[in-house]
């Protein structure tokens, strides 16, 4: 057989020069790919419903962390509204007084100590007192007055003090009376915990002939 004849035979397709079960071999090394590659499937499926799982986990927290967060902007916001409500009701009453000091609860002849320190006024309600102007830290509890209506969506009525800072008259011609006021005003939200208190200065001319 010439050389030629033989490379005719081995590409002929009935000869013996082929192993008998070379297609089953391939077969079965494909079929044991495809198990592996199933195994792999699997896998990787896990790996996605994990991470699908953690990215869920994390946005329900961050929805839950804003919501909070609003909340409280939104407290803070009604506390502050209430304060500010507060001290303009302490203005009104400033007004109404005339040139007469004010009495009672809450409003003081002479400045307090401490009532430039913001400290003295910021400590919570403080405890129950019959010496207000002694004390350390200021009571809002027995020593302020609370407004006549309470600011909507507020846990408690807002308070406020008048402390009278100064009173000065003019001695010629007509009596102009100037009285100084330092107004504080405290409110605590809707949940009772968002604590603002502000303060300002109040200058108020009264002309007598």
């Amino acid at each position: 057989m010439t050389k030629k004849q033989n490379q005719m035979v081995c590409r002929n397709k009935d000869s013996d020069v082929f192993p008998v079960d070379v297609r089953k071999t391939r077969i079965s090394s494909t079929s044991v790919r495809y198990k592996k590659q199933r195994g792999m499937t699997l896998l990787v499926g896990l790996i996605l419903l994990v991470m699908l799982m953690m990215i869920s986990i994390i946005g329900f927290r961050n929805t839950t962390l804003s919501e909070r967060m609003t909340g409280n902007a939104v407290d803070r916001n009604v506390s502050f509204q209430s304060a500010e409500s507060a001290g303009k009701e302490a203005l009104s009453a400033i007004e109404a007084s005339g040139i007469v000091p004010l009495t009672g609860a809450g409003y003081y002849a002479t400045p307090l100590s401490n009532g430039g320190n913001t400290n003295y006024w910021t400590q919570g309600a403080g405890a129950v007192s019959s010496t207000c102007a002694a004390d350390a830290v200021f009571s809002w509890t027995s020593c302020a007055t609370a407004v006549t209506t309470k600011y909507a969506n507020n846990s408690q009525n807002a308070q406020y003090v008048i402390e009278m800072l100064s009173q000065v008259a003019t001695v010629t011609g007509p009596i102009i009376t100037v009285s100084n006021y330092r107004v504080t005003s405290r409110s605590t939200g809707g949940s009772g915990n968002a604590e603002v208190v502000l303060q300002s200065i109040y200058s108020k001319s009264v002309t007598t002939p």
